[in-house]
């Protein structure tokens, strides 16, 4: 089957997944940010998706202070959408192509802050299935904008881990897709600042 992950966050805070879909992110991650988002929803249906969002994560990140860098609120957190919107085939991957090294260049030109990225190789049931092309164009793009951006990447391997991160930063650099998309909501409910992508 190859590297394939049931956790689309993203979609699912968007009504973007299919119920088979859902039950499966469900049933493989009890505990996660989604889990508590799903079911807080059903209970609570007035309330707007990301205030119930923001809030789990707010709870979240408490849990997890231990386990960000000591400098987190002072950084800057960029996230790279990995995997197979890298080299993927399909429409919309290809939609979802990562950011020129010299656009993120451009974009953080006046920033002075720590850099962290975030993001992992990344493949659900959709993606295209040429695993190692897409894997191999992923790690070499994330070692350019390491090298380029001069950025540190956080392998936490945990995609709630890396949104509590990112909620946390000084400032949020958007990456493709609806996963880094709700990180700008949650953050523009905080009142803290993004680089949203405009195109």
């Amino acid at each position: 089957m190859g590297p394939i992950s049931s956790y689309r966050l993203g979609d699912l805070v968007n009504g973007l997944l299919v119920k088979k879909d859902r039950r499966k992110l469900m049933s493989e991650h009890p505990n996660s940010i989604a889990a508590k988002f799903f079911n807080e929803k059903q209970n609570d249906s007035e309330r707007e998706s990301m205030d119930i969002l923001k809030d789990i994560v707010l709870q979240e990140c408490e849990k997890n202070i231990d386990k960000f860098p000591k400098d987190i609120a002072d950084s800057t957190v960029i996230h790279l959408r990995l995997g197979d919107v890298v080299a993927g085939h399909n429409w919309h991957e290809k939609q979802k192509r990562p950011l020129s090294v010299e656009h993120l260049k451009e974009l953080l030109k006046n920033d002075k802050n720590k850099r962290y990225i975030i993001g992992k190789c990344f493949f659900a049931s959709p993606s295209s299935k040429n695993f190692k092309q897409c894997i191999d164009a992923s790690n070499k793009y994330l070692n350019e904008v390491m090298e380029e951006l001069q950025a540190e990447h956080l392998k936490t391997d945990d995609a709630d881990l890396d949104l509590c991160v990112a909620v946390k930063s000084k400032l949020f650099v958007q990456g493709k897709g609806n996963y880094s998309n709700i990180i700008v909501n949650i953050r523009k409910k905080l009142n803290l600042d993004n680089i949203e992508l405009t195109i």
